[in-house]
């Protein structure tokens, strides 16, 4: 009786939910290698056609920035100072970027805490929530299952929509390089 009870609960054969990509030791904490979660993009693969959340939480659709080359500066927690340190430098970076560059720093945070972060720290990065959901980690292969965070990296897409460069940075205490960023949109404004 039970088991008849459970199978109409949902909804007879309905199948079951596809398992989750994992992906150890990818990335690190100090010498603890971690997990993500989700498919692992590479260098040729379309951008997801997920959305992260902006300021008023409206959805920002990213499949939606095809024909603009897109920079996606991926922090675990934009109130940490490693994080705060890759925002601001990204930030500055952008004066070293082709016009039109589209420029985002994505977490977990709420997106009223990365509002206040933008206007505290005046920088020019846009910003996206992946607070509702996670699909953004999961479709990136960032989730990091040990802290339900995003895994700190830096993602190049160009203009045609397909992945230019990706930079998961091996331990996650560290910050990413900006040079290998900034010569990957300059490669990807000449394509």
């Amino acid at each position: 009786m039970l088991a008849a009870a459970a199978g109409c609960a949902r909804g007879g054969d309905a199948p079951a939910p596809a398992a989750i990509e994992e992906h150890v030791g990818l990335v690190h904490r100090g010498d603890q290698p971690l997990t993500l979660l989700g498919k692992t993009l590479e260098v040729g693969d379309a951008m997801p056609a997920v959305t992260v959340a902006d300021g008023n939480l409206a959805p920002i659709a990213l499949a939606a920035l095809k024909g603009k080359i897109v920079v996606l500066s991926v922090v675990p927690s934009i109130d940490t100072h490693v994080c705060e340190t890759q925002t601001h430098k990204v930030s500055a970076a952008i004066e070293q970027m082709p016009p039109g560059v589209e420029v985002y720093t994505v977490s977990r945070d709420l997106p009223f805490a990365q509002t206040r972060f933008t206007e505290e720290a005046m920088t020019k990065t846009k910003m996206g929530s992946d607070y509702h959901g996670g699909a953004f980690g999961r479709a990136f292969g960032l989730e990091v299952k040990e802290s339900g965070l995003l895994a700190r990296s830096i993602w190049v897409f160009g203009r045609d929509g397909r992945l230019a460069y990706r930079q998961l940075v091996d331990d996650q205490g560290t910050e990413p390089d900006y040079d290998a960023m900034l010569a990957a949109v300059a490669a990807a404004a000449k394509s």
